[in-house]
């Protein structure tokens, strides 16, 4: 579960990329991160639900006033991370995307939180990064 920051790390093209500004016509960018499908899904549910234009196989530019509204909603996860959360809980905020992806999370539960918190926070801080500079940060679908 972690943020992937070195394009030279990617095997085949099963990522999702956040791109730094808004997409130009071409992908693998070297200021980009990159997520395998199932990580994002930990970190797409929030941004679903704050953009419901939002579409997990298209390109998607979004702006500065609603990537804050998204770091509200993870806020608001990594706050029910930090207290005794449940799987059900979880399941409320989060997407599994394949079908033993909530039997593997659940294998190792407490540590699969602490993980997940950490990825967050990361993201978090990598967006904020961005708007600094950025109007827009984009999100590359599969």
């Amino acid at each position: 579960m972690k943020i992937i920051r070195d394009k030279e790390e990617l095997e085949g093209t099963c990522y999702i990329e956040v791109l730094p500004g808004k997409y130009l016509e071409t992908c693998w960018n070297e200021h980009s991160i990159f997520f395998d499908e199932e990580v994002f899904g930990y970190l797409e549910k929030a941004i679903y639900d704050i953009y419901p234009k939002y579409d997990h196989y298209a390109f998607t530019e979004i702006h500065r006033d609603i990537w804050m509204l998204i770091l509200g909603k993870l806020n608001k996860l990594v706050a029910l991370l930090d207290e005794k959360v449940t799987m059900d809980v979880l399941n409320e905020c989060v997407y599994f995307f394949f079908g033993s992806s909530e039997d593997e999370f659940q294998q190792d539960f407490d540590h699969n939180v602490r993980r997940l918190r950490e990825l967050i926070i990361e993201f978090e801080t990598w967006i904020k990064e961005q708007l600094r500079t950025q109007e827009y940060i984009s999100v590359l679908g599969i």
